[in-house]
């Protein structure tokens, strides 16, 4: 597979010699956040990764997950707002977020939740109840579960920040926290991965359904934006985020998401 895509790049590149060397200038970054986007064996993969990476092929660039780094998202989502020349990813597009990034997408529909162990019988009708409670509630620190609870007038003593999604996790299976705001399948994946059985964890509250998007940085060429959405377009066209997202999905029992 991975020859095959090579083989597209390098012959796209000799007819596309302007826009590949344009999408080279790009600098690449994700976060952990399984499936999507995660590492292993010291390099990205995942669902938006490699995708991302057959988009590059489709307009004759070379670049491979051994170009993506991985930083906290915190530290990611600064670099991206600032800097130039970034494409940073797996982002939740918000209107808040609308105006600070251009975007190419969408790649797959994602949920965010209030997520806990079902031995702890909690429920929620709405967020109200949430501000009455004294339950606490891990975030990934500026991440869309994070934002979402403080545009909803969450109290900062009910949040606790941490920098990385498995963190988080490990924070709700000790009982360190009541619940977590996170994207459901990425909390599932986690879960299952770190040997704990997902069927004990109920998502106890939906506070956003919404597509993650790759998120560009301002100053990029409004031309490249376009080079990489037709490029996604058109392997949406060829169903290949249905086929990865099956490859991937057959490692969790997890629900799958809608492209």
């Amino acid at each position: 597979m991975k020859l095959f895509f090579a083989t597209i790049g390098l012959c796209l590149a000799l007819s596309l010699p302007s826009i590949a060397h344009e999408l080279d200038v790009l600098t690449l970054i994700t976060e952990e956040y399984p499936p999507f986007n995660y590492t292993e064996d010291d390099l990205r993969q995942g669902i938006a990764t490699d995708l991302l990476v057959e988009m590059f092929a489709v307009n004759g660039s070379l670049k491979s997950h051994a170009d993506i780094a991985s930083l906290p998202w915190a530290r990611g989502y600064q670099i991206a707002k600032s800097a130039q020349n970034i494409l940073f990813y797996s982002m939740t597009r918000t209107a808040e977020r609308e105006n600070d990034f251009q975007w190419v997408g969408p790649i797959i529909e994602s949920e965010i939740a209030l997520i806990g162990k079902k031995s702890a019988n909690i429920h929620l009708d709405n967020i109200e109840q949430l501000k009455q409670s004294d339950l606490r509630i891990g975030v990934v620190l500026e991440d869309i579960g994070h934002q979402l609870l403080k545009s909803r007038g969450i109290d900062d003593k009910q949040i606790y920040p941490l920098s990385q999604g498995e963190q988080l996790v490990r924070m709700l299976i000790e009982g360190r926290v009541d619940l977590i705001a996170y994207g459901k399948l990425v909390a599932c994946w986690t879960l299952n991965n770190m040997g704990e059985n997902t069927d004990e964890y109920t998502p106890v509250y939906c506070l956003k359904r919404a597509p993650y998007y790759y998120a560009l940085s301002l100053d990029v060429d409004e031309q490249l934006v376009k080079q990489l959405q037709a490029a996604l377009d058109r392997l949406k066209k060829d169903q290949r985020i249905e086929k990865l997202a099956q490859e991937y999905l057959t490692k969790c029992p997890c629900e799958h998401p809608d492209p």
